[in-house]
């Protein structure tokens, strides 16, 4: 008896979600702050719906202005620093600017299947190691005025908008690979790059976005970037 009951203890402990991570030799060790040292990203490929929509849409349009964040891959562009929180079950993205706060659920742990209810602004985002990346996937995005370019002339994006991106060191930095795919707007995959640093400056706490305030930014926009007024 106590044989049989030493032999499920450990059982139990080796496949507990607190080792699944130790056992994972591909995890890269992605803990801690990083800070942007650069960013490419390769000419969206639009197709004629997309270019209808871009040319259509104006400056007023877009999200910022009703304090709505900026989604992936485009925060990674941005000046702001961003920390990584590795858990057994989950990866925790927190972005600096406008306090974005991401969960990418690792496979393998029982978290369900996105839904139709999953859709939302950030998507709803899946991750798994490989070969010493952390690959992430995301989809379920809202449409976004400017999802698919966030400064004018923006572009949109798609509910069918999926973002990927992989994550893996080179040396102390952080390299990351993103690719966005949207069949309603783009004729093939837009591909991003972007390089980290660690850093040990904690992360500035975002101040509180108040719409009124966003809003009124409008009206110190050329009227030749509003193309049909506020």
């Amino acid at each position: 008896m106590r044989v049989a009951l030493t032999t499920v203890l450990l059982l139990t402990i080796a496949y507990s979600p607190n080792t699944i991570e130790a056992q994972s030799a591909a995890a890269p060790k992605l803990n801690g702050i990083w800070n942007r040292v650069r960013g490419t990203n390769t000419e969206l490929a639009l197709n004629k719906r997309a270019i209808g929509l871009r040319d259509a849409i104006d400056e007023p349009l877009a999200g910022m202005y009703d304090c709505l964040p900026a989604t992936v891959p485009h925060i990674l562009g941005d000046p702001y620093n961003f920390q990584f929180e590795q858990k057994a079950d989950r990866v925790i993205q927190t972005f600096e600017k406008d306090a974005v706060v991401r969960t990418i659920w690792l496979e393998g742990h029982g978290h369900h299947a996105a839904t139709p209810n999953d859709f939302a602004l950030q998507g709803y985002s899946t991750g798994r190691y490989e070969n010493g990346q952390l690959v992430v996937t995301t989809s379920k995005f809202t449409f976004d005025a400017g999802g698919l370019e966030d400064k004018p002339p923006m572009v949109p994006s798609s509910t069918r908008k999926k973002v990927t991106e992989r994550y893996s060191m080179k040396g102390d930095h952080l390299m990351v690979e993103a690719t966005i795919e949207d069949p309603m707007f783009l004729l093939e995959p837009a591909k991003f790059t972007f390089e980290f640093q660690p850093t040990k400056d904690a992360l500035v706490e975002w101040p509180e976005c108040d719409s009124e305030q966003a809003s009124e930014v409008l009206n110190y926009i050329p009227d030749d970037q509003k193309k049909y007024g506020r």
